[in-house]
């Protein structure tokens, strides 16, 4: 059984390093399109200043501002062209900072539109001194989701994580099976040694036990020349 915990934790933790390999590499191949080209906008608003747009179909819509350490205030108006305004919403955990592609500046999302309606729109920029951005995230997304990395970044995460996590748990359980137990064991079997791993499957050593009989040929052979040598004494005293 240890063994077999000992595969299949190599097997999973091998398993989980190559799909997690895969998700970075396909984040890096993915990653142009996350970052906001400044130049690609729906309108571009100056401080205190307001811009007039259309929309050809329903989509969301995203108003970047320019994170100079802080997180930017919103200090914005959406107006539809009946003039009410449309509050939007605040952004959420998946409406992150985008970075541009000069690699330096960074780009706050401070307002979210979801399901704008096709029309005309104008937005207002209320701040005094940050331009605001009015982007098309919903075209962004269409584009983002037939790029086929994005699905295997998904895979390479969702599977690589749980998987090196099972790994993880068996190569504890192998650890603590290997702490608990000798890595051999004797076991004497008719005079016979055996040396066995602790699965018990392989026999490493074998040793025969000689056992020597109650008679030794040895102790013979010196007794026998003990008792010539007490013979002579005997014949000599006889003799005088």
């Amino acid at each position: 059984m240890a063994s077999g915990r000992k595969r299949w934790a190599i097997r999973s933790t091998g398993s989980s390093f190559i799909l997690l390999v895969l998700a970075i590499v396909a984040m890096i191949q993915i990653y142009p399109s996350l970052a906001f080209d400044p130049d690609e906008y729906v309108v571009k608003v100056e401080p205190g200043e307001s811009a007039q747009f259309d929309l050809a179909e329903e989509t969301l819509l995203t108003c970047l501002r320019v994170n100079e350490g802080a997180s930017p205030a919103s200090e914005l108006r959406l107006e539809s062209s009946n003039g009410s305004e449309l509050p939007g919403r605040s952004p959420g955990l998946i409406e992150s900072d985008r970075p541009g592609l000069d690699d330096q500046r960074i780009y706050s999302p401070v307002r979210i539109f979801d399901g704008i309606e096709e029309g005309t729109y104008t937005l207002h920029n209320d701040a005094e001194s940050s331009i605001l951005w009015l982007v098309d995230d919903g075209a962004m997304a269409d584009d983002l989701y037939g790029n086929p990395w994005l699905y295997l970044f998904y895979v390479g995460c969702c599977l690589g994580l749980p998987i090196g996590l099972i790994g993880l748990v068996l190569a504890i359980m192998v650890w603590t099976d290997k702490r608990k137990l000798p890595d051999q064991f004797v076991i004497i079997n008719d005079g016979r040694v055996l040396i066995s791993e602790v699965d018990g499957a392989d026999i490493v050593q074998e040793q025969q036990i000689g056992v020597p009989g109650p008679f030794v040929e040895g102790p013979v052979e010196e007794n026998e020349e003990r008792s010539g040598d007490s013979d002579k004494r005997w014949v000599e005293w006889d003799d005088g």
